[in-house]
């Protein structure tokens, strides 16, 4: 797995330090996983496969048991889907963040943006609670 750690963030054109900070992780703790000293524990894995958008299988270079026949729909799929890497730094920062949230917690992020993209007095702010909120300022 810490090759694959590493081929995977440098693919994507992050730091250690970004993975670190997303993992809430020292920047220390992040590289002994990438040279093999220590293992991630599952929350961590599960962070690292959004961050990266791969799979279980991929990260662990372990056969996936549901894709048995490839499918040549899903590679078009693939081939149109925009890579992390040719993102500019603050929308690599916004996908991994994005990456890690819950589903509810995308869902009020994206209403928030799509609210507030159409009215530039808008402000988002993080509330109390975690979610977003947009503020008014007529």
């Amino acid at each position: 797995m810490c090759q694959r750690l590493k081929k995977f963030r440098l693919a994507s054109g992050l730091t250690q330090q970004q993975v670190a900070d997303v993992l809430n992780l020292d920047r220390s703790t992040y590289a002994y996983y990438e040279t093999g000293k220590t293992t991630p524990d599952i929350k961590s894995v599960s962070k690292l496969i959004k961050i990266f958008n791969i799979s279980y299988y991929d990260l662990m270079d372990e056969e996936d048991p549901t894709k048995v026949v490839q499918d040549s729909v899903a590679d078009e799929d693939d081939r149109e889907k925009m890579h992390i890497y040719e993102l500019s730094k603050a929308e690599k920062q916004l996908v991994i963040n994005f990456r890690v949230l819950s589903e509810s917690q995308k869902a009020d992020l994206l209403y928030a943006l799509s609210s507030s993209a159409f009215d530039k007095n808008s402000k988002i702010r993080k509330n109390t609670a975690g979610s977003v909120t947009i503020d008014d300022n007529d």
